[in-house]
């Protein structure tokens, strides 16, 4: 049976935490692989079958949304454990390097947000060193560790040989965008490309090898989830950076004059404009969708589960032309707008290969989506607080598909507590009658009890997916992401104790999640 097929045919909980908020004693202030394999034997002790951890494609300098990356299939360095890296242990300098860094680590584990800048930099110093120790005595001697890189090299060469170049490029032009290069080099020539390539290769490949040690330790972290009986669950960002390595190099796939966006709400008059270049669909489809069958099969390789960021915009994408204020949809018929979507989907359950995808079709969506969505077993999301009948009651949870994911709240949202502590008195009172069945004024406060409850209507539902971020189990306010803002909050959220600590801070808590698992069969 696929991982999809046991998922649907059971009824499963699982617990949303970053992978830089992973806290450990080891870490150097920002989770890492090493991170996640703790987190994930603790967590699936407590009865989670699944660890989702949010995209963690690498970004730009000062950059923390993981939604805006600088590829669609490298991961970011500062995910990496330098000290399970075998050239790290083996290279004095490496090592020295890291004896340096020593006060430095000590003051990043203390801090309350994640430093990525700093740690980040510091991890490319140590892994150059750990990359010379590997040229010197792999590489120039053919060993079988050398092998292994050029092995990964061949397999991944359609994304990382770009990618590589286009990182030292970066680098070389002092994080210019690549619309500012050298004409072939901005244009993607071949000479030009490959010319750079050849002066600066032994710079080139340095960024292929900390991506194969990304990969080493990430694959080690799924085994090590595996092991614990639970399932990883990744993300695929709808769109990438303007400034990225896939509109850099396959600028076939992209409508640059163009830029994705959401149509005008309540709370947006002329709609939102995200700055991210909007695909060209025409051609995509004639390639058979090759740029995302490519994104479909990395993320398969890395994750058990993955979620498909901004569902709606496969069918119909809201697009903002250069120097427009104001937006419009890309396809304006309806049919048409199905047979895209229902082309996309097939494509990506052919490609997933038993892997489970999850549709975010969170805002105004179209009817034939969802629909379209249970036909297909692909899981969409149920938000307890957002799911209302056209006279404004909340929905039964109970009646919810058994093929979608229900949830208390998500990363670009208030945790439990913060929606509760804000909420108007009457709305309180509206959706504490749907959880308790009791009729009250709405001066309900927010304690053990009210999160028990409100974690148990969802764990009741009729979803088969269940799915509550870490603070919602420890009742906590921390916010991932406020949509909309940029500010050094977004993005850098670190949980404030390891796990052996938050077993101890948090144990009423950690009790009641579990005891709610076994009460609802859902453990």
């Amino acid at each position: 049976m696929s991982v999809h097929e046991e998922l649907l045919a059971r009824r499963s909980n699982g617990i949303l935490l970053p992978l830089s908020a992973m806290k450990t004693e080891q870490d150097w202030g920002v989770g890492d692989f090493t991170s996640l394999c703790q987190w994930v034997r603790f967590l699936g002790g407590l009865g989670a079958k699944i660890v989702q951890i949010l995209p963690i494609q690498e970004t730009a300098p000062g950059q923390t949304c993981p939604y805006s990356a600088l590829s669609a299939f490298a991961v970011d360095p500062v995910y990496i454990d330098v000290s399970a890296v075998r050239e790290v242990a083996l290279s004095p300098r490496a090592q020295e390097e890291v004896n340096n860094l020593q006060g430095d680590i000590t003051a990043w584990r203390l801090f309350h947000k994640a430093p990525f800048k700093a740690v980040k930099d510091a991890k490319l110093k140590v892994l150059w060193q750990a990359y010379q120790f590997f040229l010197e005595h792999e590489a120039a001697h053919g060993t079988a560790q050398a092998q292994a890189f050029e092995a990964y090299r061949s397999a991944k060469k359609q994304w990382l040989r770009p990618y590589s170049i286009f990182r030292a490029l970066k680098e070389f032009y002092r994080w210019q965008t690549w619309t500012d290069w050298p004409e072939g080099l901005a244009a993607y020539e071949k000479n030009a490309v490959d010319a750079f390539e050849a002066q600066y290769r032994e710079y080139v490949d340095f960024f292929a090898y900390v991506q194969w040690q990304a990969d080493l330790q990430l694959r080690a972290a799924k085994v090590c989830a595996q092991s614990a009986g639970v399932y990883l669950f990744g993300d695929i960002p709808f769109g990438t950076n303007l400034d990225s390595a896939e509109v850099w190099s396959e600028r076939e796939n992209f409508r640059l004059e163009c830029s994705v966006g959401a149509p005008p709400d309540q709370f947006s008059e002329n709609g939102q404009c995200w700055g991210l270049p909007a695909y060209d669909w025409k051609h995509i489809q004639a390639d058979n969708f090759g740029l995302w069958r490519r994104k479909i099969r990395r993320a398969v390789e890395l994750y058990d589960l993955f979620r498909l960021d901004h569902l709606v915009g496969f069918f119909r994408t809201y697009i903002f032309q250069s120097g427009d204020n104001k937006g419009g949809f890309d396809i304006l018929v309806e049919q048409e707008q199905i047979d895209r979507g229902y082309a996309f989907l097939s494509m990506v359950l052919e490609s997933a290969g038993g892997a489970m995808p999850v549709g975010e079709d969170l805002g105004v969506i179209p009817n034939y989506v969802r629909h379209m969505l249970v036909e297909m077993k692909i899981p969409g999301y149920k938000v307890l607080r957002w799911e209302r009948e056209d006279n404004g009651y909340y929905r039964e949870p109970r009646n919810f598909p058994a093929v979608s994911l229900c949830t208390t709240s998500t990363h670009d949202t208030e945790t439990v507590r913060g929606w509760w502590e804000t909420m108007d008195r009457q709305e309180r009172a509206n959706i504490w009658e749907m959880i308790s069945a009791q009729k009250t004024d709405g001066n309900v406060p927010f304690n053990l009890d009210t999160q028990r409850a409100i974690l148990r209507r969802v764990l009741t539902s009729g979803s088969a997916l269940t799915m509550f971020s870490w603070q919602d189990i420890i009742g906590t306010l921390d916010r991932v992401n406020v949509p909309g803002t940029v500010c050094d909050e977004n993005w850098t959220y670190r949980s404030e104790y390891t796990p052996q600590e938050a077993q101890k801070v948090y144990a009423p808590q950690l009790e009641s999640y579990k005891a709610l698992l076994e009460e609802t069969g859902r453990k």
